[in-house]
């Protein structure tokens, strides 16, 4: 849908190859750093060239030193702008983005990705100044934050809500959860790409129904669903008892919901069972096996502290002990 606009293929202009109305200008600051100085220098002239307004598409990428002044001077000196590419260019703030949204209405395109999460400090740059861009540039279709963790998820989702046209989004290791997926689900009925590497807070079933909402034409790509492990005996234990979620955590609360639960299930069975005088009419040394998992758990409310112990048999040798108050799971 977006080409790659190469230097190769549409040349940089400057001040010695006017007149030719180029329309792509693409820099990538390690291969073209002489470039990059020769366009710097352009735009920031007090009167530039006439064929600056035929400019469309704009990528400056690993440029460091992207302040708010030089993006400025590119706005004046470029104001048609509908394609708007800084991969890893950071230096600039939310003034500079502000800007952006006030000159560019017609903005189709825009990339703001970074390549290392954290890797790059940007000063002044949060969710405000990329609001103020989607609220002002209506007809935007391709947006890439990816690894921008500056970003909180509400300033995410306010984005996409005011980005009905979007086609293509990059949310690659941002802050998200199924919050964000819904909020496309609702807003983005157009969108047909999406990439979520990285995004490891997010459900399966979140990200199936986002696919059968906008069915058949949304394509998810880098999604690996929340696992839980399938070894895990503390969690097949919980769920084997039915413990919910919402109950407290620590030692003491888990035997006791493990005490009154076995009790239930004892006298359902009508299985007389003798409390000991010493747990103070709770079950002592109780042990519970849990179906088809090779895990057991002896529960001993007796001894002078709470002791719970919970063993998994096979394949491994592995066991897990929880004593006293000072573990919790």
């Amino acid at each position: 849908m977006y080409p790659d606009c190469g230097t190769d293929a549409v040349p940089l202009f400057c001040g010695s190859d006017h007149p030719r109305l180029n329309k792509f200008i693409r820099i990538e600051r390690a291969k073209d750093l002489s470039r990059l100085k020769k366009f710097i220098k352009l735009v920031r002239r007090k009167q530039t060239p006439v064929y600056c307004s035929n400019v469309t598409h704009l990528e400056v990428s690993y440029y460091h030193s992207l302040s708010d002044k030089k993006i400025i001077s590119i706005v004046h000196s470029c104001p048609n702008i509908t394609h708007l590419s800084f991969i890893n260019s950071i230096a600039f703030s939310n003034r500079a983005l502000e800007l952006i949204a006030s000159s560019y209405p017609n903005l189709k395109y825009l990339n703001l990705c970074i390549d290392r999460p954290g890797g790059f400090s940007t000063r002044e740059v949060d969710g405000s100044g990329l609001w103020r861009i989607v609220k002002s540039c209506h007809r935007l279709e391709y947006l890439n934050i990816s690894n921008r963790r500056e970003y909180s998820e509400t300033s995410i989702c306010n984005v996409i809500r005011s980005c009905p046209r979007l086609q293509q989004l990059d949310l690659s290791f941002c802050n998200i959860t199924d919050i964000t997926i819904k909020e496309i689900a609702g807003s983005c009925l157009n969108l047909k790409y999406l990439n979520l590497e990285g995004c490891n807070n997010i459900s399966k079933e979140a990200v199936d129904q986002l696919v059968s909402s906008l069915s058949p034409n949304i394509h998810v790509e880098n999604f690996v669903p929340i696992r839980v492990h399938p070894l895990d005996p503390i969690h097949q234990l919980a769920r084997q008892l039915g413990i919910p979620h919402n109950t407290p955590r620590d030692v003491a609360s888990l035997k006791n919901f493990i005490n009154d639960e076995l009790s239930r299930r004892l006298s359902e069975r009508r299985i007389l069972a003798r409390p000991s005088l010493r747990s103070g009419g709770r079950l002592y040394n109780t042990r519970y096996s849990v179906d088809n998992s090779n895990i057991s758990m002896t529960v001993d409310s007796g001894a002078d502290h709470s002791t719970i112990a919970i063993i998994r048999q096979a394949p491994r040798n592995y066991s897990v002990a929880l004593l006293d108050d000072q573990a919790e799971w």
